[in-house]
């Protein structure tokens, strides 16, 4: 398995930069560095703060020019939305190496030029990554990073960003492959019960930043399998933990959004709520809300 360092950023393509970049800094309370132009890859992009306790940074790319890279993603069915996770490693060699003895062939645009140095390589969507990209870079301590994240009044108070769920046809698969290359373990594997749209299996990271859930369809109606067969398997939503929740739907009311699914329940004498707000909201990644009344209830 990969050594991770730490779990840098998650990365998402929108077709323009500057009003996702304003609804994550407004209802989501993101904290937004300088933007970027590679004139080179034809795209701009932002890294953003993400409040609360995770310590992970948000991307936001959109194509510029006319040969962007990005535009064939976003008009594609697996976008727009999230696109990446970057991760850091202690030493690339190695875990190019370590992936490799995985069955997994990482690429590199850098590997075309002997005289570039190779600073990042991909797990690639189609060719090991089970629908969704990877990119693995060495762990750099002078990395220059967004201003901090504090809370704001109006914004949906994040505390944490708590999980990436990724859809697929077999939990079980996927959480093997990752077990086997990111050293995931499992904490929680939802029961087969009748009336179910969906089976889980929820794994922790080795740096403990975040929790990943697979997500499997179950049953003929599965909303899951819908998903599968418009997009594939990719990534489905991301999840956020938020401090009040009258706040955070006051937030999304004061932007005229609704959310939807709400759910509420009582676990260990604890109550928690959760809700979603679509992605033709979001710049299109489903955005999962919840609050917890006690920490460590909901999982």
């Amino acid at each position: 398995m990969l050594h991770i360092k730490r779990i840098d950023r998650i990365g998402m393509a929108v077709a323009d930069l500057e009003p996702q970049m304003a609804l994550l800094e407004g209802l989501f309370g993101f904290t937004a560095g300088p933007v970027q132009r590679d004139e080179d890859g034809g795209a701009e992009r932002v890294r953003m703060a993400v409040p609360g306790s995770s310590d992970i940074d948000w991307e936001v790319a959109a194509p510029y020019g006319d040969d962007s890279y990005l535009q064939s993603f976003i008009d594609g069915p697996a976008g727009p939305g999230l696109h990446h996770v970057l991760l850091r490693v202690a030493d690339l060699e190695a875990a190019v190496e370590e992936l490799r003895a995985l069955a997994i062939e990482p690429w590199s645009d850098q590997w075309e030029s002997p005289e570039t140095p190779v600073d990042e390589v991909f797990i690639h969507p189609r060719r090991g990554g089970h629908g969704f990209l990877f990119r693995i870079r060495a762990d750099d301590a002078d990395e220059v990073r967004p201003p901090p994240a504090h809370p704001r009044e109006g914004t949906l108070g994040i505390i944490a960003l708590n999980h990436l769920s990724h859809a697929h046809a077999s939990r079980d698969e996927l959480a093997d492959w990752y077990a086997r290359v990111f050293g995931m373990e499992s904490v929680h594997r939802s029961p087969e019960e009748p009336g179910q749209a969906f089976l889980t299996e929820v794994m922790e990271t080795q740096t403990r930043q975040l929790r990943w859930e697979m997500l499997q369809p179950h049953g003929p109606d599965s909303f899951v399998a819908g998903f599968l067969e418009r997009r594939g398997p990719s990534i489905h939503h991301v999840t956020f933990e938020v401090a009040e929740w009258g706040a955070a739907l006051a937030a999304c009311e004061s932007y005229g959004l609704r959310t939807f699914g709400q759910r509420d329940g009582v676990t260990d004498d604890a109550r928690w709520t959760e809700a979603f707000i679509h992605p033709r909201h979001t710049g299109g990644v489903l955005v999962q809300l919840f609050w917890q009344e006690r920490p460590g209830i909901w999982v």
